[in-house]
């Protein structure tokens, strides 16, 4: 496991591993009730949120709502900002990581439940987050081979209480 690896691996457990998520927000842009594709909170059962933000390879986290602090900038590009949740429970117990076999890129992130009733998928796509609720295992592993197997990917995922472990996702 490289640092860049291991680095990303820190990251996710800290934010995901063992939290509870009530909510997906998506952001609409006021002027014309676009959703924004680059950018996805996720609100936690205590009301803080987690932020992803992708604009080239790899997302940036935030625990900060937009109205807090922007820490994506994205007021730069918008005028007026607005939430949309969707509510979508989840405690996240199983958590895996697709990256790049060829460079340091992210490609996906699967959280899910225990038994894998509940779960969302997210995958990276260089300006675009794709978010895809209740995926088994089995179909974001087709999505990543559709999108990326010419690259090829490597996962890591932590299962409830172990430790983190390469796997054939």
């Amino acid at each position: 496991m490289n640092n860049y690896i291991l680095s990303f691996i820190k990251k996710f457990d800290h934010f995901f591993v063992q939290k509870e998520i009530s909510n997906i927000i998506f952001l609409h842009d006021e002027d014309d009730d676009e959703r924004l594709d680059h950018v996805l909170f996720l609100e936690k059962d205590d009301g803080d949120v987690i932020g992803l933000y992708i604009r080239g390879m790899n997302p940036i986290i935030s625990m900060n709502r937009l109205n807090d602090l922007d820490d994506f900038n994205l007021f730069a590009s918008y005028e007026e900002l607005f939430e949309c949740k969707e509510n979508f429970k989840l405690k996240i117990e199983y958590l895996a990581l697709c990256f790049s076999t060829q460079y340091n890129e992210l490609f996906g992130l699967y959280l899910a439940n225990n038994d894998a009733s509940s779960s969302i998928f997210i995958l990276f796509l260089h300006d675009e987050i794709y978010v895809e609720k209740d995926c088994s295992k089995y179909d974001a592993r087709r999505m990543l081979e559709k999108r990326f197997s010419a690259e090829g990917f490597i996962t890591y995922e932590k299962k409830y209480e172990t430790d983190w472990k390469q796997v054939s996702f």
